[in-house]
Formats: structure tokens, sequence, C-alpha cells
């Protein structure tokens, strides 16, 4: 196995408690000494997780570039002229990453950005695994609040390294081109890190997952009450849980995020029976008391123009808080619903916004009920000589507003259970409860497991556009023709993103 120095350094600001979601507290992380002391008591556990989520949401990673921008630009979603030198900066790289043109400079700058924060977030769970695994954990009082802590740090980096094989791994079935990736275990910058090959790979990353499953089972309050109730108890008082640290567990990564992550990897691998089976579980979670523990949202989650980012989100399974999303999300998707009438007075601009032409759109949603509330999410804008360009209000929220990045979704889990489904009729009655999510009625869709098959990819554009998922659907049936990017044929070369410690 080649090994390789990880050469990162420890650095980030690491958020406090989820009862009040906009305290953020500064951490010192520049020396193992300081590490070391974290873990001296419950306070600095609390604050090493609390800093992993606060990871994800960097901009160079989840809070932009691995959902809204760069690895969209991969699966060729955006809508990008073949003039990439009139671009900005950030849409240039985009449009490279588009074409999948990876010798750029540009792209590789990109690239290594992402592959070393994802590594550097690895890094921060494994030193929480680490530190339980020294006996440290001791100081946490309570024995079911260890477990959660714990089980969170594996499920997170499992989440972490899932994406590392989904990026920059090789194509999951079939593979005549062979890629060994580090699975880190490190807790030190200068650590070396070991390759692994495929196979290897996914055993330790399995590994994580049952981890952070045994850890969170019976122990994480989402077994016990509903995601809805969680959020909203710690000030209600209705459900009395001794530690304010446990509520909010849509924030975090919880039991059945964990489950939902366990069904994703298997359809990633092509297990689409495990997957299947596992994204059922997940459907028809029920509380102690027969409740579902999480329903999929509805038209009420479209509601104001200013609640476009499922900002109620009664479907997330795990989503990531945003104090600031407005000023993540607007300078790169613009993103103003038509009735926000000051802001739309600005204008998109192609140079510097990530779009859609009105022909994109309408192929987005061809052959779609009218009814389809996805369709609001793409109002026309125009630029300053009035040409329309639809743009993403998923994200858009009023200055000062906070907002979510959805990671991992119950609808998600119902395409999944679709595509592994066991027989025609069972594929439709899912579809038809999905679908009246989406405020279409119906009851039969599909003629044939074909025709399923044939509607997915679709599918799944609808729902994922802005979340970084569809790259990953492609990739993992290594469909040859990409929508909007009809042009380029892809193979397995093109779907590897270069690997910055070797390829470069």
């Amino acid at each position: 196995m080649k090994k390789k120095y990880l050469s990162i350094f420890l650095s980030v600001l690491l958020m406090g408690g989820f009862t009040s979601c906009n305290d953020w507290l500064d951490i010192e992380q520049n020396t193992e000494k300081d590490a070391e002391e974290m873990f001296d008591n419950y306070d600095g556990f609390k604050g090493a997780l609390s800093g992993c989520y606060s990871n994800l949401a960097k901009t160079d990673l989840y809070g932009t570039r691995m959902t809204m921008s760069n690895v969209e630009s991969l699966a060729s979603l955006w809508y990008l002229e073949n003039t990439p030198q009139s671009y900005s900066t950030e849409i240039m790289t985009n449009y490279y990453l588009r074409v999948h043109d990876y010798s750029q400079t540009s792209a590789q700058d990109v690239i290594e950005t992402i592959y070393s924060n994802l590594y550097n977030a690895v890094l921060e769970t494994n030193m929480i695994i680490k530190a339980f695994a020294d006996g440290k954990g001791a100081v946490i009082p309570d024995a079911t609040t260890r477990a959660i802590i714990e089980g969170e740090a594996y499920g997170l980096r499992a989440l972490l390294q899932l994406d590392i094989l989904r990026l920059f791994g090789q194509i999951p079935n079939g593979a005549t081109v062979q890629v060994s990736l580090p699975y880190s275990e490190v807790t030190a910058y200068n650590d070396e890190l070991t390759y692994y090959p495929f196979d290897k790979y996914v055993e330790k990353l399995k590994s994580d997952i049952e981890q952070a499953k045994t850890l969170l089972k019976d122990n994480d309050p989402v077994c016990e009450y509903s995601m809805l109730s969680l959020n909203t108890s710690s000030l209600s008082g209705e459900i009395p849980l001794d530690d304010d640290f446990l509520y909010y567990r849509q924030y975090r990564l919880n039991y059945w995020a964990v489950r939902a992550l366990e069904a994703r990897m298997y359809m990633y691998l092509g297990d689409k029976t495990k997957a299947h089976d596992i994204a059922l579980e997940v459907i028809n979670a029920t509380t102690a008391e027969g409740d579902k523990v999480i329903e999929l949202s509805s038209i009420l989650d479209y509601g104001q123009a200013t609640d476009r980012a499922y900002n109620s989100p009664s479907e997330c399974l795990f989503s990531l808080y945003f104090y600031n999303l407005h000023d993540i999300a607007y300078p790169l998707l613009f993103g103003v619903p038509e009735t926000e009438g000051e802001e739309a007075s600005r204008g998109v601009d192609t140079k510097d916004n990530l779009v859609l032409t009105t022909g994109n759109r309408d192929d987005l949603f061809i052959g779609c009920d009218p009814n389809d509330i996805r369709q609001d999410l793409w109002p026309d804008t125009k630029d300053s000589q009035s040409n329309p360009y639809p743009t993403l209000c998923k994200y858009y929220v009023e200055e000062d507003a906070p907002g979510i990045v959805p990671m991992l979704r119950l609808s998600e889990m119902y395409l999944i259970a679709i595509e592994g489904a066991t027989s025609l009729e069972e594929a439709n009655s899912l579809y038809a409860t999905y679908m009246e999510s989406k405020d279409v009625s119906r009851t039969n869709y599909f003629n044939s497991m074909t025709e399923v098959q044939e509607e997915l990819p679709g599918e799944y554009r609808r729902e994922f556009f802005g979340e970084g998922q569809m790259f990953y659907f492609y990739k993992r049936n290594n469909t040859k023709s990409l929508w909007s990017n009809e042009s380029q044929l892809m193979d397995e070369g093109l779907y590897i993103v270069p690997n910055p410690d070797t390829d470069f």
C-alpha cells in the first residue's frame, strides 16, 4: 500500500451547541497539546464535534463547492457558454469543470482545495474517535451522550470518506481504471496516510457506518421522538431531555441520517437490493408512540419566497445550518424570486452567476405535471439587457435570515427505494407518494421497470439540483452523455477527478 503525508493544518471556527444556532466559539488547535486539552471535559468534546459540522459548512466544502457550484458543474448542470475567458474567475473554473478539463490551473486549484479540506475535516473527526479510544470519553458523565458523540464522529468520517470515494475514486462497477485512495485515520497534520485499493477502502467505510449505527441505535433521541418535536422541544419543554446538546437532531448526523447514508453508499456501490431495504426502513421509521419520525416535504415547505431552502426542513434527515446563507448563495446563484423587486432590479449577470437558459429549464421539467411545485424554484430573472435566465432560488433567503443546505433528504430514500423496487406495483406506489409531496396526484406512472429506470435521471436532476448529487448518479451508472452537455462523450477517466497528491 502506498503511503503519503497529509500536509494540512488544523484550523477552524468551532460551532457551539445547537441550543442557539448562532453561537460560535473560537478554539485554537495549532498544537497537539491544545488538541489533547480539548478533551479534558465534556465541553471540549461538544466543541470538537460542533467544529466538525462547522468545517462541513465552509464554502470550500458543502457551503458551496460540494453542493451549489463545482460538483454540479462536473455534472454539466449549469449553463456556461464556450467563452470561458469572459467569466469571473469562479464561473470560469466552473466552465472548465463542466467540460472536464482538469488540465487548467484554476480547475486544479479548486480540486486541490476540495481535496485538502475534505481530509482536514476527516482529521478532526479522527481526533474525537481517538479521544474515545484513549478512554478520554469518561469525562462525559452520561453514557448515552458518550455513545451519541462517538457515533456522530464515526458517521461524519463515513460521510466524508464516501464523498472522497465518489469524487476521486474509480467508477464503482466494471472499472478498468483502478484507483487507490487514503482512508484517513490520522490525528496530526504530518501523520502518514495509507492508500487503499477500492475494495479495502469500502471495507473501512462499511465498518465506520456499522460503528456509527451501533453507537447511535437506542441512544439517539430520534429512535424515540420525531425530528420536528426535537427541533421545538428545547424551548417548549415538550420533550424534557437532560442535555440541551441532544436537541435539533436534523442538524446533526443522527441515527436515521446514518441509515440514509448507508442506503446512499449501497446504491452507489451497485447493491440495489440492500439500498432499497435500508431506504424503506428510513421511510417507515416511527417514534416510540408509532408516529413517523420524518415526513416528506410538501407545498408548505416552499411557502414564502424567503423560505425556499426548506428552512422548515420537514424532510431533511441531516442538513447544515447557516446564519449567513444569503451572503453565500446570493452572489453565486442570484436566485431572487420574482416577488423580490428591489434585489431583482440589480439584474442577473452570467459572468458572475450560475444560471440556466429558459430552454434548459423547460427541458428540466419536460413532461412534468404543471402543478409540480419544484418549477417555482426556477423564476425568470433578467440581465441588464432584459434577457431572461432562470435562476435557482432554492437557497434564497433575505439578508440576516438563517437557512440550511440539505445533506440527506427523505426524497433521496424514496428514489433509492423506487430504483431498487421489487415490483412495478411497488415502484408506482412509492412514486405516487413521492410525487404527492410535489403537489402532483396520480396512481400509475410507469408501465414497466424500464420506464422507471428511464425516469430516474430526470427526477434526480429536478429534485437535487444545487445539492451536489447528480455527478455521483452519472458516475455510478457510467453515463456516457450528460444532460445539457451531450456533445462531450464521457468515459471512466473523466469521471475520476484527479487526486492532487498523485495526478497533478
